[in-house]
């Protein structure tokens, strides 16, 4: 089953669009998770655990398993190992290079973490691109509006009669082939052109709970109320909503539940979806 096919499944069985991302920081952990045996995983591994009922879909970080070298990675390989198969997976690693060294960027998030989708910079230009795309039933989120206060620096500069976040989708468009963007939060009075755009890509919406960003816009905005798919993702508000080492994972899910509620009020117009 590809991606957008198990993404369609999940949001029907758990009635959310939520993301769950996996950004595990040591220095924000529970003490007893951090202190002990593979910190990285035990505690994506909980939150996994907990949040499961209401994630349409979960978003390992890399840069947080990368930092701490081989061990790090070893702990990301056994953690995607244990994610239900149910659940899409989105490897946030942000890559973009020249075509080979492309290649294999995309050969690790897809072929050896068994990434369903994976977020990829356009930087560099289509032939950055067009190894992500080798991969049938897997789907590259290029970055095109992205929820970081320095986001306008490049994203918003005048090219033509465009700005360079619309020159990213007319690019895209030349590949005729799956793919998502990436869209902050930030940007919720952006989304409605950058969907009109896209017509029924998938869009990843970041950005929301600790960045700021407006839910019930984005959600309304990026979904064209409803009608395409996106799923809005949500990291630090949800894994960290308590460091207590005795309730951290209950209130994770607690918060898990209350994004993936209204969220879903947002797409219903205040009424929970039946």
């Amino acid at each position: 089953m590809g991606f957008l096919e198990k993404l369609e499944e999940r949001q029907r069985k758990t009635k959310a669009i939520l993301c769950v991302g996996l950004d595990p920081d040591v220095e924000k952990m529970p003490r007893n998770i951090a202190t002990g045996p593979h910190p990285l995983y035990e505690f994506c591994r909980r939150i996994v655990e907990a949040t499961a009922e209401y994630a349409a879909a979960f978003k390992p970080n890399l840069a947080f398993f990368e930092s701490t070298g081989s061990d790090g990675i070893q702990q990301l390989e056994r953690l995607m190992a244990d994610i239900p198969n149910d659940i899409p997976v989105i490897i946030d690693a942000k890559r973009g290079d020249i075509g080979n060294t492309a290649r294999h960027y995309a050969e690790f998030v897809f072929g050896h973490l068994g990434g369903d989708a994976a977020t990829v910079n356009p930087f560099l230009g289509r032939d950055s691109l067009e190894p992500f795309f080798d991969y049938p039933d897997k789907v590259p989120f290029v970055l095109c509006l992205t929820s970081n206060p320095g986001s306008a620096d490049i994203q918003m500069v005048a090219s033509g009669e465009q700005r360079i976040y619309q020159k990213i989708i007319l690019l895209l468009r030349r590949f005729k082939k799956p793919c998502g963007l990436v869209v902050g939060a930030r940007h919720a009075q952006l989304l409605e052109n950058v969907r009109s755009m896209a017509n029924d890509w998938p869009i990843l919406i970041p950005g929301v709970g600790a960045q700021g960003g407006e839910l019930e816009a984005s959600v309304r905005a990026g979904t064209a109320d409803g009608t395409c798919p996106a799923v809005v993702n949500v990291s630090r508000a949800v894994i960290y909503a308590s460091t207590d080492d005795g309730d951290f994972a209950e209130a994770a899910a607690a918060k898990a539940r209350w994004y993936a509620e209204e969220m879903a009020k947002a797409l219903t117009g205040g009424k929970p979806k039946s």
